[in-house]
């Protein structure tokens, strides 16, 4: 016979779980509000300052506030990423920490992508920004991300999530939508790497910075999940449609914050040729939008089928996902 205590423990620990991942993403939220209201606030610095990095290579430097030590095309950026980090990406992270504590079936999908933008995120602050006095927040930061996005994405389970996915978008619509998503960021960097590789002009590639730490985050992490995601989705495996999901919600925050980014460069005028505006602004301003719009219409009632017939379907068509 079960020990009858057993369902009793098995709640109690995903209380427990639950109730770690609330403290876990709410210490984010304070961290992440945090730093981007001191990165928009500090003020002082020498301005802009022409320099040259140990490699001999020649950068202009921001020279204000918080990333005075950066490039001005990085330091410019981030006040921008700051903006949107206040007004769009924390309250995200809040709501839908909400909609996951009210326990729906497709909330875990979405918090693992919101939280998997945040790793991103900070991630990049830690290895991208030049070092300030904020670092050991990012590096608290990077961290509970990290965390609780594991927590988050062991609670998932692949089928029941799928199942309460509407049918549309299809399956190839969204394959072919992550497919544009990895050879799009393999165009931006992959050709870049390979030069700098081939010349040796690293000097002119990481400018005052040690390393491509973006390019080696989008070519070694989303290019690889969303080819999976791809490939899973023609497959018609569940957890192609669970991956599908967390790939557009991470997309949607990049793009953000990428948009946020370019235009407080625009404004704080930092010289940009058309190919650079072309390239770093408005393909990824129409990923976004693509990505927006395929969240909106999974989203979009009128477009789920039954939860028994899905998840029938999903029985009968996959196997193990």
């Amino acid at each position: 016979m079960a020990n009858s205590t057993y369902p009793v423990g098995v709640a109690s620990r995903a209380g427990q779980r639950q109730t770690l991942l609330l403290v876990l993403t709410g210490a984010l939220a304070v961290l992440a509000a945090t730093s981007s209201l001191i990165g928009l606030l500090t003020t002082g610095g020498q301005g802009r300052q022409v320099v040259q990095t140990a490699r001999g290579a020649t950068v202009t430097l921001y020279g204000e506030g918080l990333y005075a030590a950066d490039t001005w095309l990085i330091g410019a950026g981030n006040r921008g990423q700051d903006l949107a980090m206040l007004i769009f990406e924390i309250p995200v992270l809040l709501l839908v920490l909400r909609w996951y504590w009210r326990r729906s079936p497709v909330a875990p999908a979405v918090l693992a992508g919101v939280l998997g933008f945040f790793s991103y995120y900070y991630v990049s602050q830690v290895f991208a920004t030049a070092q300030n006095r904020l670092f050991p927040l990012y590096v608290a930061a990077a961290s509970l991300a990290g965390f609780a996005l594991v927590l988050a994405a062991s609670r998932l389970n692949a089928y029941s999530v799928a199942a309460a996915l509407p049918g549309r978008p299809g399956r190839r619509i969204l394959a072919a939508y992550l497919i544009a998503v990895a050879a799009a960021l393999t165009l931006a960097w992959l050709p870049g790497m390979i030069m700098t590789a081939v010349t040796g002009n690293i000097a002119e590639a990481v400018g005052p910075y040690t390393s491509a730490a973006t390019e080696a985050l989008d070519l070694g992490l989303v290019v690889p999940v969303a080819v999976i995601a791809a490939v899973q989705l023609l497959r018609q495996r569940p957890l192609g449609r669970v991956l599908a999901l967390i790939v557009l919600v991470i997309n949607v925050c990049i793009g953000v914050v990428l948009m946020s980014q370019g235009v407080a460069q625009l404004v704080s005028g930092v010289p940009l040729t058309a190919g650079e505006i072309i390239t770093k602004m408005l393909t990824f301003a129409a990923l976004t939008l693509v990505a927006g719009g395929l969240l909106a219409r999974m989203a979009h009632p009128g477009a789920s089928e039954t939860a028994g017939s899905r998840t029938a379907s999903l029985l009968r068509g996959s196997g193990p996902a």
